[in-house]
C-alpha cells in the first residue's frame, strides 16, 4: 500500500517534544544538555558520524559524560531553514498545491530579521528589493515581487537562537503588543488575499478616469474620454479607486454613450463626487465554498483611451478577501463585444489564514536548543581541557536515586591523591595498581604549591577505584596514591540519551562561555 507521513505528523511530534519543555503538565519530565569526550577524534578536524547502537547511546556516551547542564523553557525554540533575502536571488512563490513547498525558500528574513512569505515572484524574475513592511496586507515592491510579512525575531532571540542555517519561528498566544499579534489576529480563514494572472489574454476593454458629475448614487457621468458606443460597458465592473466612496465595487448594467452616464446594479452605500477616480474592467468572480470575496480585473491601458481594446490583462486586484474558502476558482467575464483567454489563479491560504500560525505555516517541525555554560558555572565545571561531543539527556537520576533538578552537575569522578609525582599528560588512561581500574585524565585540581596532592578529575571509568592504591598514567609513567573518591553527580546510565552530537573540539577556559545551540530535526 502506498502512504506518506504528512508534514503535520512532523509538526506534531516537534511539537509535543516542545511542550515537554513548557506545559505544567510536563513539569516531572527534565532534560539536560551534557558535554562528553575530551579525547581526540581519529582525525579532529573531521569528527565522526554518531552510531546509534545500544552500546554507544546507552554506555559510551554516559562513561564519557563530562558536564550536564539544565534546558529550561526559556532555552527552546521552534525552528525553520534560513533564507536570508538577498539581491539577485529567485525566490519561491507560496503554493498550496506544492509538495516541495517545505524544502523551498519560499520565505526569507531580512536585515532587519523580519520574516516575509513570498506570494509572488514576478513569473520567476530576481528579487532586487528587500521587503520592509510590517503592515497586515500583501504588499507589492518595486521589483513586482508581492509578500506577507510574518513576524520579526527579536533582539534577544536573534543573539540566542539565530545561526547561519536556522531562524527562530513562534505562534503568540497572548496579546504582547507586537507587530506578529496584529498580523495573527488580523488573518481570515479561507481568505482570498492574492490572485495570479496565468495569460492576459486579448481584446479586453477598460477606461479609468474620474467622474464628470454625480446624478445619484446609482447613476453618474464618466470622464469625457470615455467611449461613445452605447452599452459598450455593460456588464463591466466598475471601482472606485479614489476619493469619496473609495473602495466600493458594482457592476454596470446600462451606459449611454451620448452622455458617458453609467447606471450601476446596485447603488454605492458612500456615493462618489466628482473627485472620486473609478476604473471600469472585466468582472471577476470568485467561485467556491467560501463567500464575500470581490475582485476586479486591471487592463493595460493607453492613456486617455476611448476605447481601450486589443490589451491584456495585467492584474486581479482583491477588494474583499471573503472567508471560509477551502477551493476557489477565478472566472474573468468580458464585456460581450470585448475580451478573451485570459486566465488566472490563486493560492489557498493554510488553515486560519496567512499569518495565523508562522510555526505551521512555515514548517517549524525543528526545535532548537540554545544553552549557554558560562565559564567554570560557579566552581563547577572543568575549565581547562576540551570537549567534542554534546546532547540531551531526559530524567537522569542523583545518586541517591531522586531525579536531578539542579541546574549544573560535574560528570567526572574525583580521585583525591597524594604523593603525585609530576603533571599528567592530557587525556591519558590512569590504572589502578590494585583494582586494575581505569579512568581517562580531564583535569587536576592541586592543594599544595608543589602539585604533589590534589583532586584528579576522570572519565570514561571502567571498573572501580580503591582507596590507598597506586595510579599509574599509561603516557606519562607517572604515579599517585589514592586517598579518597567522589563518584560523578548523576548515576550513570540512569537516563535517556535522546539526542547526540560528535564536533570538532571546543576548548574551555575560566573567563569563556560557550552558547551551544542543538538543531532537533523532525
Amino acid at each position: 500500500m502506498a502512504g506518506i507521513v504528512t508534514y503535520k505528523f512532523r509538526l506534531n511530534n516537534a511539537t509535543q517534544f516542545y511542550e515537554s519543555f513548557t506545559e505544567a503538565a510536563n513539569i516531572n519530565t527534565r532534560y539536560y544538555m551534557f558535554l562528553a569526550r575530551s579525547n581526540a577524534w581519529s582525525d579532529d578536524s573531521s569528527p565522526p558520524t554518531p552510531t546509534d547502537t545500544i552500546q554507544n547511546t546507552d554506555f559510551n556516551i554516559w562513561r564519557n559524560m563530562l558536564a550536564a547542564k539544565r534546558v529550561n523553557s526559556s532555552d527552546i525554540r521552534f525552528a525553520i531553514t534560513r533564507y536570508t533575502w538577498t539581491t539577485g536571488t529567485v525566490y519561491t512563490p507560496y503554493s498550496h498545491r506544492s509538495s516541495s513547498l517545505y524544502g523551498s525558500s519560499f520565505y526569507v528574513v531580512t536585515s532587519s530579521y523580519n520574516v516575509y512569505k513570498c506570494m509572488d515572484n514576478n513569473n520567476g524574475a530576481v528579487s532586487t528589493v528587500e521587503p520592509i513592511s510590517t503592515g497586515t496586507g500583501i504588499f507589492k515592491t518595486s521589483d513586482d515581487y508581492q509578500w506577507k510579512f510574518m513576524y520579526n525575531i527579536s533582539t534577544s532571540d536573534v543573539l540566542k537562537f539565530v545561526t547561519t542555517g536556522y531562524i527562530p519561528v513562534k505562534t503568540l498566544t497572548a496579546d504582547d503588543s507586537s507587530s506578529q499579534w496584529t498580523v495573527q489576529q488580523a488573518s481570515v480563514n479561507g481568505a482570498v488575499e492574492f490572485v495570479k494572472v496565468n495569460a492576459g489574454g486579448t481584446n479586453y476593454l477598460g477606461t479609468n478616469g474620474s467622474f464628470a458629475s454625480i446624478a445619484n448614487s446609482s447613476t453618474m457621468a464618466l470622464s469625457s474620454h470615455s467611449s461613445g458606443t452605447d452599452n459598450i460597458y455593460n456588464y463591466s465592473s466598475i471601482y472606485i479607486s479614489g476619493g469619496l466612496g473609495s473602495g466600493q465595487l458594482r457592476r454596470i448594467i446600462n451606459y449611454v454613450g451620448a452622455t458617458k452616464t453609467i447606471t450601476v446594479n446596485g447603488a454605492f452605500n458612500t456615493s462618489p463626487n466628482t473627485t472620486s477616480t473609478y476604473y471600469v474592467g472585466p468582472r471577476v468572480s470568485v467561485v467556491g465554498d467560501g463567500s464575500g470575496s470581490l475582485a476586479y480585473a486591471n487592463v493595460t491601458l493607453p492613456a486617455l483611451a476611448s476605447s481601450a481594446t486589443g490589451n491584456s490583462i495585467n492584474e486581479i486586484i482583491i477588494v474583499n478577501r471573503g472567508t471560509n474558502y477551502s477551493k476557489y476558482e477565478i472566472v474573468i467575464n468580458a464585456n460581450t463585444s470585448h475580451g478573451a483567454s485570459a486566465t488566472a489563479n490563486g493560492s489557498i491560504a493554510p488553515i486560519g489564514g496567512h499569518g495565523s500560525d508562522p510555526v505551521k505555516e512555515l514548517g517549524g517541525y525543528n526545535v532548537m536548543l540554545s544553552l549557554k555554560i558560562d565559564g567554570d558555572e560557579t566552581g563547577t565545571l572543568f575549565t581547562n581541557n576540551d570537549f567534542r561531543v554534546v546532547g540531551l539527556v531526559s530524567n537522569p537520576l542523583l545518586y541517591s536515586g531522586l531525579q536531578a533538578n539542579g541546574t549544573v552537575y560535574d560528570l567526572t569522578t574525583k580521585l583525591t591523591v597524594t604523593a603525585k609525582t609530576a603533571a599528567l599528560s592530557g587525556d591519558e588512561i590512569i590504572t589502578g595498581g590494585t583494582s586494575g581500574a581505569q579512568g581517562r585524565y580531564v583535569t587536576f585540581a592541586n592543594t599544595n604549591a608543589t602539585g604533589t596532592t590534589g583532586v584528579i578529575s576522570v572519565t570514561g571509568i571502567t571498573g572501580t577505584f580503591v582507596a590507598s592504591e597506586a595510579l599509574t598514567g599509561n603516557t606519562s609513567s607517572v604515579t599517585a596514591t589514592v586517598a579518597s573518591i567522589n563518584t560523578r553527580d548523576l548515576k550513570d546510565f540512569e537516563g535517556d540519551i535522546l539526542y547526540v552530537e560528535n564536533r570538532l573540539p571546543v576548548s574551555r577556559s575560566s573567563d569563556q562561555s560557550e552558547d551551544i545551540k542543538l538543531i532537533v530535526r523532525y
